[in-house]
């Protein structure tokens, strides 16, 4: 049987669904991977072993594909749309105020997620260039710390005594031995600030990304996608946040089915055309 032809209107909502559920996926894998370069930078922190860690590849990987990627993504979907103009929203006067308050909340949403994937997509390029920092430098600053040590080591034992320039010269590489201890703590400390920060920003765009696909629920590409990563809804949101929020995307309007992951997959196998991937338990 042939597809039907779409018309150019649907073809765009089509489009629009897509994008919606694709940036919604990339945002989980996003903060799934950070979550995982943060817990080993605090392992290898904690050990005192950054410097050898091998994130600063890690973070670059994501910057390049996923987090780029998603920047891109928001930027297409909601900054065009995201500054309201005369007649974004329903008038103050109308008489159904669901509505407004519904229209308000979309695009404040939808602004926020704007504003919080590009933010946090240029954190993770300083966090990039933090780990550079301590990965590729520190090692070289110790290496020239020691050899200032071995320096005066040797000429402590040999009780020698210097000219003036000599000595001059010694409190000169003191200076540069200072200098280094201060980069090197610099460059761990600035780091650690910015992992901190996307830790912060990533959560909070979360609650928010969470929020918004509440609001999606009769985007069945969305829900197609978060059934197949139920995974990614566990790991950012907690143990049971998939079931939850598969029951809150199909209450009422309808569905039918014992649990909200059931509700959602026969609510997908009703309206899309590609549903592998799914369970065989709520084909019938």
């Amino acid at each position: 049987m042939a597809r039907p032809v779409l018309t150019r209107d649907q073809f765009k909502a089509r489009r629009h669904k897509e994008k919606v559920a694709f940036l919604v996926v990339k945002f989980l894998r996003v903060h799934v991977s950070f979550k995982e370069i943060l817990t080993e930078f605090n392992t290898l922190s904690s050990a005192g072993d950054a410097a050898g860690s091998g994130l600063f590849e890690k973070v670059r990987t994501l910057t390049d594909s996923l987090a780029y990627d998603l920047k891109e993504m928001a930027h297409s979907l909601f900054r065009p749309s995201g500054r309201p103009s005369n007649g974004s929203f329903p008038r103050a006067g109308s008489r159904d105020t669901r509505k407004l308050l519904a229209s308000v909340r979309t695009s404040i949403e939808k602004r926020s997620i704007d504003s919080y994937v590009g933010t946090g997509f240029h954190l993770l390029l300083i966090l990039k260039e933090s780990l550079y920092q301590i990965e590729h430098y520190s090692p070289e600053l110790d290496r020239e710390k020691g050899e200032i040590a071995g320096i005066k080591d040797i000429t402590k034992a040999r009780g020698a005594t210097f000219s003036e320039d000599e000595q001059a010269e010694l409190d000169r590489l003191g200076v540069v031995d200072e200098i280094t201890a201060r980069l090197a703590a610099d460059s761990a400390d600035l780091a650690r600030l910015v992992m901190n920060r996307c830790e912060r920003l990533l959560s909070g765009t979360a609650q928010v990304i969470r929020r918004f696909i509440l609001s999606a629920n009769d985007n069945e590409i969305l829900m197609l996608n978060l059934l197949r990563c139920a995974d990614l809804l566990e790991n950012v949101y907690g143990q049971g946040a998939a079931e939850q929020i598969f029951a809150e995307l199909c209450a009422g309007r309808g569905f039918t089915g014992a649990s909200g992951r059931e509700r959602a997959e026969r609510y997908v196998r009703d309206h899309c055309g590609n549903v592998s991937g799914l369970s065989a338990a709520s084909a019938s």
